[in-house]
């Protein structure tokens, strides 16, 4: 596996954002998703620095991993910094800009394997969005242009 290809991982790691909640990543890996919250990846020792979203591109393109965030802003602030890394982004959509742990699980356990899927099918769409109108309607998972 080399360090920023992760088409040919069946099984990319997820590195999950500090905009969701990181009891989601723990509930995941318990089920058997390589993920990790940020805070655990990237801040081990506890030190309550703030990771900035260029930190988190650099994290993931040198493992290939999945970046899953609920900031819209990123894909903005950051447009050339993605582009240039090759990594691949999930967008977590919050109505009104919340949403709970246990509705962000839901989402995340229903899209992850179709996610999966559309990696080994279309390996060259890196971005994708997703989220759910209410608790009760079928998470979408849609390609994003950056």
């Amino acid at each position: 596996m080399s360090g920023n290809d992760s088409s040919e991982l069946p099984n990319p790691q997820f590195l999950l954002d500090e905009s969701l909640d990181p009891n989601v990543a723990k509930a995941l890996a318990a089920v058997g998703y390589v993920i990790v919250d940020v805070k655990t990846a990237m801040d081990p020792d506890k030190e309550g620095r703030r990771i900035l979203d260029p930190e988190i591109i650099e994290w993931c393109r040198m493992r290939g991993s999945v970046w899953i965030h609920a900031d819209d802003r990123a894909r903005r602030d950051h447009k050339k910094q993605l582009q240039t890394s090759g990594i691949r982004t999930l967008l977590v959509r919050r109505p009104g800009g919340r949403m709970t742990g246990r509705e962000q699980l839901r989402i995340l356990a229903f899209v992850i394997p179709q996610l999966l899927d559309r990696y080994n099918q279309s390996p060259r769409i890196r971005h994708y969005r997703t989220g759910a109108v209410d608790p009760l309607s079928k998470p979408s998972l849609r390609p994003v242009e950056i």
